[in-house]
């Protein structure tokens, strides 16, 4: 069967050219292809997984945050949390089917090209990453969890359940990586002690400028939007702290501080970023590397 036989039952009219749209790195949830009919072009998203996720980046995301990729409610509710915020518009979901026990969302097709790095970028391409992030963290919930509230639990208990999803990853997937393993006890004994993070909101666990698209010069469309999962917000600026340098730093705290006080990455940095390697956010990075990447925030 060819794509086009297999994706037009979502259309009314006559399939004209679908697209593999590739987002350049392995891992990610998602089939994608631009569709283009008689009258219209959207984007057909399609999760690749089949079974409960087990493993690195999406099996942490299901354990910590009840995040399945197979469900394609949370790219659904996460584009109406984001198309509730303004300034980097997300697509508008149109129609969500389920075909041969495969589920698929028709979107709106946005404009705009991959952005490749934040490095780089005009200091009012930043200006604006900074103030609609901090739009996104006006979101604060009682609660960690994900924005299709498939799994809620109290924010008191986050620590102790971040504690066990690192143990199960570094237990199953990084057993012959020794330097690794060597600082999960200490990893956990830092959880024990750290205080809880007062600001719980929307966050973007694989925050990368892949992510998103870029018309004349800034941001017009945030399109990979999966793994939004509710946690603290130190979350995203440990994820940003890998995607962005000191100048790119500068000009995006000027736009969030424009709403938000960002926080104190200080007493949180370390335990976070030992989760995040774990995941492979951006892949394997050898660990001494990963460690001593500079403090940003």
């Amino acid at each position: 069967m060819t794509i086009e036989v297999m994706l037009q039952p979502l259309f009314r009219d006559p399939i004209e050219r679908v697209t593999i749209l590739d987002p350049g790195y392995s891992g990610h949830a998602s089939d994608v292809w631009s569709v283009r009919t008689v009258s219209e072009e959207r984007v057909v998203r399609s999760s690749r997984w089949r079974e409960a996720p087990s493993h690195e980046f999406w099996g942490g995301c299901y354990d910590l945050f009840g995040i399945d990729p197979r469900r394609m409610r949370h790219f659904a509710a996460n584009a109406r949390m984001l198309g509730s915020t303004g300034g980097i518009p997300a697509p508008r979901v149109l129609a969500h089917a389920t075909m041969e026990e495969r589920e698929y969302l028709v979107v709106e097709k946005m404009k705009g090209e991959p952005c490749s790095s934040f490095i780089g970028q005009s200091d009012a391409l930043l200006h604006q990453l900074g103030v609609w992030l901090a739009q996104v963290h006006l979101q604060r919930c009682d609660y960690f969890g994900n924005p299709a509230l498939t799994r809620t639990e109290p924010v008191s208990s986050f620590h102790d359940r971040l504690s066990q999803t690192i143990r199960q990853l570094a237990e199953r997937d990084y057993a012959e990586e020794f330097q690794i393993r060597a600082r999960l006890d200490d990893t956990i004994r830092e959880l024990r002690d750290l205080p809880m993070p007062n600001h719980f909101c929307p966050v973007l666990i694989d925050l990368d400028p892949s992510q998103f698209l870029v018309r004349e010069g800034m941001l017009s469309a945030i399109v990979d939007v999966e793994a939004y999962a509710v946690g603290p917000r130190e979350f995203d600026f440990v994820g940003l702290e890998y995607v962005l340098d000191e100048r790119s730093a500068a000009s995006f705290l000027q736009g969030y501080s424009t709403i938000l006080d960002p926080p104190d990455l200080s007493r949180h940095r370390a335990a976070y970023r030992y989760f995040y390697r774990l995941l492979g956010v951006q892949g394997s990075v050898e660990w001494q590397a990963w460690i001593a990447q500079p403090a940003l925030f």
